[in-house]
């Protein structure tokens, strides 16, 4: 059975008009489309290894924490009056979205993935497993390769 998992992954840096990425407008999202166009999913990447999802969902929460630090920097520095303070957190700001931006063209080239897009994540394979003692281990491997005997398929490595 297909596991579909939603990333719910907005916005461009959530209306900071000084952010820049990619969109045309950091109002309207690059993942927005007229209204009444049709949409389609297109596969942009594939995980191919536990390690690589990992890797992959930890960069992930990397850009959604610095989009986060950028949003509270840019509204402490609309709140901010003191002229000296103002500037330390413009420039606190600029440093954010600067790495933003870079961490975002990173992905952009290794995934295929931008923070300014919604994306849906598909399982197509989930594999179970349990701990067992050596002995029950073999007893399960043995008994594998009586059942891929019996379909003429060569037993799965692990």
């Amino acid at each position: 059975m297909t596991h579909l998992h939603s990333l719910r992954l907005i916005g461009t840096c959530l209306a900071l008009a000084s952010c820049h990425l990619g969109a045309a407008d950091a109002k309207q999202p690059a993942a927005a489309a007229p209204a009444g166009t049709q949409q389609k999913l297109v596969r942009v990447s594939t995980l191919n290894t536990i390690e690589a999802n990992r890797e992959f969902q930890a960069n992930v929460q990397l850009l959604q924490a610095q989009r986060q630090a950028a949003i509270e920097i840019d509204a402490a520095h609309k709140k901010e009056t003191d002229p000296a303070k103002k500037k330390e957190l413009k420039a606190r700001l600029d440093a954010v979205i600067a790495k933003l931006n870079e961490n975002n063209d990173g992905m952009r080239k290794t995934y295929g993935f931008s923070i300014d897009r919604n994306y849906t994540v598909v399982i197509e394979t989930a594999h179970v497993y349990m701990f067992v003692t050596d002995e029950e281990a073999a007893k399960i491997e043995a008994a594998a390769k009586v059942e891929a005997a019996k379909k003429g398929e060569a037993p799965k490595k692990k």
